[in-house]
């Protein structure tokens, strides 16, 4: 019979984020991510028996963790060959689990993105494949959520004040975030994210995620073994994930995807044992500023069309009722592939170890969510301070 086990965080770590890490590869970001991780930890590598990341090559089973195997120098219980169940909400629900039904005791999640291997880029053709909308009429990752922001502006009287203020906020916490790739470049206005080039209306460039090189991971274990390490555990809640079709194949239609992630976080919150009004920290998925809107809407703190408003108030700001992203999410932190997704997690991690750089008052709960509506998937993880 599989065991059912309280499962945490132990160890977080995130390499140096920039536009570009001359000399850096992705394996040896990977590798710098992962000895860090172990080493905020207090563990090695010889305690690790699942692995959950990124391999490049150039040796090995490119894609695959076995590879990690060898490095390791001893046999493992768990690994992943999708790139996506090694990072985020999506990596540590499935390393949670594993650990959670005792399939393995120590799994590390994450990776590193660098050089001509950086892709996928957040606003450009990131997704390969012979995808019918992408390749052959341009809609990439960004025309896909800017479809969605320009239909809740259209039936709820969105507005683009109300889109710009997200972004203002959030480069404002990357601005002022030393490891954040946009650091020193605020402070922004409303009227700086308007008076920025558009790229798929209605988004403007300062209301897109931007692009970036580096790695990050995690480290996962029981939360027996938890309370012997180095830091207070981030005990996993809950989690969830939902998901409508293939990303990027078929355009989004807000009739369709527009509640994506509610039922999610819904299931996520009860088995955690919290409502949407204990969360202290919210680290929401931001290729766009519109998403962020969204995202409310789903997490129910707002009702549907309700989100604009919400935002204006100053609710999200960094001394709000509901802060966003202290890093500067993926506006201004960094977007590093799918290992942003892991640095949304180790943010939550971070505040409620009390060691943000951009610091909250005394968090007890956090929630990070990764895609979103363009992606037409979602995954969110919620976390407690142990």
């Amino acid at each position: 019979m599989l065991s059912s086990r309280p499962v945490a965080i132990v160890g977080v770590y995130a390499t140096a984020q920039r536009r570009t890490l001359p000399g850096r590869t992705s394996t040896d970001l990977a590798i710098e991510s992962v000895k860090g991780a172990l080493t905020d930890a207090g563990l090695t590598t010889a305690d690790v028996d699942g692995v959950a990341v990124d391999w490049a090559g150039p040796t090995g089973h490119i894609g695959y963790s076995t590879s990690w195997a060898r490095l390791l120098g001893h046999p493992i219980k768990y690994m992943t060959d999708s790139t996506q169940d090694n990072a985020g909400p999506e990596g540590v629900l499935k390393a949670a689990a594993a650990v959670s039904a005792g399939l393995c005791d120590v799994v590390v999640v994450g990776g590193g993105k660098a050089g001509r291997t950086a892709g996928p880029v957040a606003g450009g053709r990131n997704s390969g494949g012979g995808f019918e909308f992408m390749n052959l009429y341009g809609a990439h990752v960004m025309p896909q959520f800017a479809l969605v922001a320009q239909r809740h502006m259209y039936q709820f009287g969105t507005t683009p004040q109300q889109i710009a203020s997200v972004a203002a906020t959030i480069r404002n916490n990357g601005s002022i975030n030393s490891e954040a790739v946009m650091h020193a470049r605020g402070p922004y206005t409303v009227d700086d994210v308007l008076a920025s080039r558009m790229v798929a209306s209605p988004l403007h460039l300062l209301e897109c995620a931007i692009v970036a090189e580096g790695g990050a991971a995690l480290v996962i274990t029981t939360l027996e073994r938890a309370r012997d390490l180095r830091h207070a555990p981030a005990m996993v809640l809950g989690g969830a994930m939902e998901y409508f079709q293939a990303g990027y194949v078929n355009p989004p239609l807000y009739r369709e995807i527009g509640h994506i992630g509610r039922n999610a976080a819904r299931r996520a919150l009860d088995m955690g044992g919290v409502s949407v009004n204990d969360i202290d920290v919210f680290c929401l998925y931001d290729p766009t500023a519109f998403e962020v809107i969204r995202q409310f809407e789903m997490l129910g703190l707002c009702g549907e069309g309700e989100g604009g408003p919400f935002v204006e108030t100053g609710t999200i700001d960094l001394d709000g009722e509901f802060p966003v992203n202290p890093d500067g999410g993926t506006l201004a932190h960094s977007y590093v592939g799918t290992q942003q997704m892991t640095l949304r997690v180790i943010e939550v991690v971070r505040q409620l170890r009390g060691s943000a750089v951009n610091q909250l008052d005394a968090p007890e709960v956090g929630i990070a969510t990764v895609a979103g509506s363009g992606a037409q998937h979602i995954e969110l993880v919620v976390l407690g301070k142990g």
